[in-house]
């Protein structure tokens, strides 16, 4: 599956990245959850793997430079996070509305909504931003 994440009301592109399908039926509840375990777990592993010296390729330095944060280092922990808590946290912000979720191309409004995933869908989380002096 391909996930795509995108901030409205910010320049930068779209976030494009291959996940790996989960097993089993699905809602849009698992799907979430599938998913906020899955970057909890390659945060983890990108913070455990940082050694003393990181050199970045020239394509992770482009595409560094397109967000507009190039880092070489693992940011200091302020604390840990659990998959569990990450994916209340995520749950509670789709529930309010500080994003919607798509899949391709059909907006999906209800965690119980049952989804069919196939090896090539496109899952795009689109972030809402609040707008300023609002």
């Amino acid at each position: 599956m391909i996930v795509e994440t995108k901030l409205l009301g910010r320049r930068t592109p779209f976030e494009r990245r291959s996940v790996p399908l989960p097993d089993g039926p699905h809602t849009l509840e698992s799907l979430l959850t599938h998913l906020v375990h899955h970057e909890v777990t390659a945060y983890e592993d990108r913070q455990n793997s940082a050694g003393v010296l990181r050199v970045l390729t020239e394509q992770e330095l482009h595409d560094s430079a397109l967000t507009g944060r190039v880092s070489v280092a693992p940011q200091d922990r302020a604390g840990t996070v659990t998959p569990d808590d990450a994916t209340r946290t995520a749950l509670t912000a789709f529930r309010d509305g500080l994003y919607y979720v798509f899949l391709d191309d059909r907006q999906i409004r209800d965690l119980s909504a049952p989804v069919t995933l196939r090896p090539d869908s496109t899952l795009l989380l689109l972030r809402l931003t609040a707008l300023a002096g609002g």
